[in-house]
């Protein structure tokens, strides 16, 4: 397994890639006074575009604002609730205010 250790990897695009099996991890958008701190990269997301990431695990994240649009979603959990149900829920409660 490769493995780069306190890389920089700001401004990274990779595209085509096959990432089976891969572990990411202790990965952050670095702020004012880390290691890595870029001001002209301060406070940019990172993107995931076209990706398939079915089967994958996201744990322990700092998710404070993420978006997720025009994704399949069917069988994505959340804390072990399905995002369906949730929706439904949300719907539910909607209807009734």
């Amino acid at each position: 397994m490769k493995q780069e250790t306190n890389a920089n990897l700001s401004r990274l695009e990779i595209d085509g890639a096959q990432m089976g099996g891969a572990y990411i991890h202790n990965v952050s958008i670095p702020k004012k006074g880390d290691l890595h701190y870029n001001l002209e990269t301060e406070g940019q997301p990172i993107r995931f575009e076209n990706c398939e990431l079915r089967g994958s695990r996201i744990s322990n994240c700092d998710l404070r604002d993420v978006e997720i649009l025009d994704c399949e979603l069917i069988g994505m959990k959340i804390n072990g609730i399905t995002v369906e149900d949730l929706l439904k829920s949300y719907q539910h409660l909607k209807r009734r205010m």
